[in-house]
């Protein structure tokens, strides 16, 4: 049981920003996008669907290691182990984190993905560190309420939060680097399909038990 909650605290720390849709109207669809801390890389896919969003996490085969349901109206999340085929309730008593940074929306753009994209950067006043995202204005409703409802606490969230007017924005690309210019955290998207999606990826599968915690 030790090693099923290790594995859904490090789900936990992985999520977070990802991609992007083309139609008018709140995106639904999946995001496909990658996390690169220092050399490691993992993969991750967003199932996005009115208010619900589905976390998974890939190795190295393609498989899913991790999951986690994100409910953003009703602000649960939910994480799954495939391996195992259990549940639980993750718990968000940790407070909002406030962080005083300086924002410049700059005037450079380029397409991304199909994308037309403008950069903003964001740096911190104190921690030494600055993020530089490429983002598009499109209608990605359901970013700001899924980071909020998982209480995010990684500086490539909580940085974007700190964005005035972000709503309808999605990151494309995410670079966090020290402000000597040694790049730490990249997130990147690398493919995004729009359409409907079934309800069943939503809910909990039958077989699945829930973990209580001792």
């Amino acid at each position: 049981m030790k090693l099923f909650m290790k594995k859904i605290a490090a789900l936990t720390l992985s999520i977070t920003l990802g991609a992007a849709a083309f139609a008018s109207g709140p995106f639904q669809g999946t995001i496909k996008f990658t996390k690169t801390i220092g050399p490691v890389t993992a993969n991750y896919t967003y199932y996005v669907k009115g208010d619900k969003v589905r976390v998974e996490e890939l190795g190295e085969n393609g498989e899913v290691q991790g999951i986690m349901i994100v409910d953003t109206k009703a602000n649960t999340v939910k994480a799954l182990s495939p391996e195992r085929k259990m549940y639980i309730d993750v718990p968000n008593k940790r407070p909002a984190r406030d962080t005083e940074v300086f924002v410049q929306k700059t005037s450079n753009t380029k397409v991304i993905n199909g994308y037309n994209c403008t950069e903003v950067k964001v740096s911190g006043k104190s921690d030494g560190r600055e993020v530089t995202f490429w983002v598009a204005d499109n209608d990605f409703d359901f970013l700001v309420p899924m980071l909020e409802t998982l209480n995010r606490k990684d500086k490539l969230a909580v940085y974007f939060m700190n964005i005035p007017d972000l709503e309808g924005f999605f990151p494309m690309v995410g670079i966090e680097r020290k402000t000597d210019g040694v790049e730490l955290t990249k997130l990147q998207v690398s493919n995004i399909d729009e359409g409907d999606l079934d309800n069943a990826l939503f809910t909990i599968p039958t077989d699945y038990s829930k973990f209580e915690r001792e």
